[in-house]
């Protein structure tokens, strides 16, 4: 990585960073929203969810930028490298799953309003762009696909248990729409298919700018 691509790298995960830790310290300290009653339901949302594990590989990336900048490093670690690729994967499912299918269901002012707009379109665009154009250390393998779906697979198991084992009263609502008809195996279905699909993409982009760049 050149220091140019570093510094931009750098700048990048610390927004992702500083600004989703600003947002989830919100959720403790503002006033009550639609979905979210006290600060801790907040991560009952896989956006939340998302955006944090995003931040916390950004921060890792973070870290390797200032030591390659200082001189103890010349590139990220590949399984840093991994990790950025698994939370951009993830946040950027995020991403996709309010453009396609949450904006249109709820209306896109209600889904990018306040904070919802980094966090569903601000903070994964971020996390694409550092990974793709500017962490351009390692190639990644096309066996470690399987590696970014992991969450959302942990995620969806949880969500079907809370929805439909234990039910909203003592456990989540729908708030996603996802049993709509009853059919939450073609919507688990769609979004693990939605995840692999990102996973390729991704990783086909952050490869290409990699190879550019050696």
């Amino acid at each position: 990585m050149s220091k140019s691509k570093t510094i931009v790298s750098l700048i990048m995960n610390a927004l992702i960073v500083i600004c989703t830790a600003a947002i989830v310290v919100s959720y403790f300290t503002g006033k009550p929203g639609v979905l979210i009653r006290n600060g801790y339901e907040s991560f009952k949302f896989f956006t939340t969810d998302s955006n944090i594990l995003s931040a916390i590989a950004a921060l890792i990336v973070l870290i390797f930028d200032i030591r390659i900048l200082i001189g103890k490093d010349k590139e990220i670690p590949h399984w840093a490298v991994m990790a950025k690729y698994i939370g951009t994967t993830s946040v950027m499912l995020t991403f996709a799953t309010v453009m396609l299918f949450l904006g249109p269901m709820f209306g896109y002012y209600f889904v990018l309003k306040d904070t919802a707009f980094y966090m569903h379109f601000v903070g994964p665009l971020l996390a694409l762009l550092s990974f793709w154009l500017f962490e351009t250390s390692y190639i990644i393998p096309k066996r470690f696909i399987h590696l970014a779906a992991i969450p959302m697979a942990i995620y969806g198991v949880v969500y079907v248990i809370e929805v439909l084992v234990i039910g909203e009263f003592d456990g989540w609502d729908d708030f996603y729409g996802f049993n709509t008809g009853g059919r939450w195996y073609l919507s688990i279905a769609a979004i693990l298919l939605g995840t692999y699909l990102l996973a390729i993409v991704i990783r086909l982009l952050h490869n290409y700018a990699v190879k550019k760049t050696h």
